[in-house]
């Protein structure tokens, strides 16, 4: 598992404000908690928004497989029919 600064590194360069669209620099970027395996985070850009979120740290066990044609076609599927009702998509 990677360390805790390049955690916030990555956060950093995938991250950026909802508010103003500008990304963060890491003194921008504070860790407020760490339960089980979940990651706290608060940010304040340079305008001074302030962001909660939070991440997961999972072991990564093995590569993912490469996304194939079949799946492709069950995502289409799956969205065609899709209704927008998460609540119950979230319950399966």
């Amino acid at each position: 598992m990677p360390n805790l600064y390049e955690i916030i590194q990555q956060i950093q360069k995938d991250l950026y404000c909802p508010v103003c669209g500008k990304n963060y620099k890491i003194g921008e970027l504070r860790v407020r908690g760490l339960f089980d395996k979940t990651l706290i985070v608060q940010s304040v850009c340079i305008n001074g928004h302030m962001t909660f979120f939070m991440t997961t740290l999972n072991k990564v066990k093995e590569k993912a497989s490469p996304i194939n044609t079949n799946d492709v076609l069950d995502l289409h599927n799956s969205l065609t029919t899709f209704d927008g009702d998460f609540d119950s998509l979230w319950k399966k």
